[in-house]
């Protein structure tokens, strides 16, 4: 009797753990030398492309380069830079999540980070805000109408972690080498307001479970509380090293603007420990890939480096949530020529400013 119980505990240990326990095997941590991608966002109704500094600074501190992807680009653009890379982070911003360059681009990134794990490659999404809100657009097949209207805008709110999270946190990825990154993360998450949320619209906690796709394919790693809400802000998948937040880790060591719309959060030392855990964590994964570029100097060429020229200090303008941006002109390095029909200036669609996130 006693062994069966041994055995059943075991198998139960297994199953809870199985994508943890032999991801070390699968895909060892072997590369020192990260290239992740950020996606640029394709604003509504301008004639440019963007990324956020404070995207790039937050994977270079945690020892990462970063090579901007462009949206609205042919599928050879894609097919051909994806697996150079490591990893790619998506970012908040305000698209469309239905159709559009972005909504196309993020769609087709998430279907090429799947093929690659299931072709034995390693590429982790990492999706923020606006790109975790489309995360849960695309593996719901578009199947979701946003009702909370919650403003959780310019607000630092603490993270409730789910309790099956804190009972076993080697049963998902974030939180594996916890003990190794910061053994008291669990601690300041939840008794401390560093968690920045610039959204409009939240998935509640009622909405999800009413989503078989979603519990079946997601963990839950935290949500907030707020108002009358409670609403998910964190979650990983159960296989595909795809994670998101609602709230902005990149923001809280570098975005310093204060004007109505900003500032309302906290750069303290707490603060600052959080972005760097999932920054550390999120680089970490992408160690685990072997995407390479075909030699040094075709790797240099692709780096943000080269980008300088369209790199702004916008923090001074009073209107910008940004320190810093890279403003890129739409077709920038693309030979003339986009893919979709619908990159044109003035792009519009009826949902934008239900839809729309920072």
């Amino acid at each position: 009797m006693i062994i069966i119980q041994t055995i059943l505990i075991n198998f139960f240990i297994i199953i809870v753990t199985c994508y943890d326990n032999d991801i070390d095997e699968k895909f060892p941590i072997k590369n020192d030398r990260v290239v992740i991608g950020v996606l640029a966002q394709y604003p509504y109704q301008d004639e440019h492309q963007f990324i956020v500094a404070s995207y790039v600074k937050f994977l270079e501190s945690s020892g990462a380069r970063v090579v901007p992807v462009f949206c609205g680009r042919k599928s050879d653009y894609y097919e051909t830079l994806l697996p150079k890379l490591n990893g790619i982070l998506l970012p908040g911003g305000g698209s469309p999540l239905d159709k559009g360059p972005y909504a196309e681009t993020v769609d087709l990134i998430i279907e090429t980070s799947k093929k690659f794990y299931d072709e034995g490659k390693y590429f982790p999404i990492w999706a923020t805000c606006l790109s975790f809100e489309k995360l849960i657009v695309h593996f719901l097949n578009g199947d979701l109408q946003w009702k909370s209207m919650c403003h959780a805008q310019n607000i630092a709110l603490n993270l409730e972690i789910e309790k099956s999270v804190i009972d076993n946190p080697k049963s998902v990825r974030m939180f594996r080498d916890m003990d190794l990154m910061m053994p008291n993360i669990f601690d300041i998450l939840q008794n401390n307001n560093v968690t920045p949320n610039y959204h409009r619209v939240c998935l509640e906690l009622d909405e999800w479970n009413k989503h078989q796709e979603l519990k079946e394919n997601f963990q839950i790693i935290g949500h907030n509380l707020y108002k009358n809400y409670t609403f998910v802000s964190m979650i990983e998948h159960k296989k595909y090293p795809i994670y998101a937040s609602i709230w902005h880790p990149e923001k809280i060591p570098y975005e310093f603007v204060i004007n109505e719309h900003m500032g309302n959060f906290n750069h303290y030392l707490k603060a600052i420990m959080v972005s760097q855990y999932f920054g550390n964590f999120f680089v970490n994964e992408a160690r685990r890939s072997c995407g390479k570029f075909d030699n040094k100097l075709d790797e240099s060429q692709h780096l943000i480096y080269n980008y300088n020229e369209y790199r702004k200090y916008t923090g001074n303008d009073g209107k910008s949530s940004y320190e810093e941006t890279f403003i890129f002109p739409t077709n920038v390095n693309n030979n003339g020529s986009s893919s979709l029909s619908t990159l044109t200036k003035g792009y519009y669609n009826d949902n934008y400013f239900k839809y729309r996130l920072l």
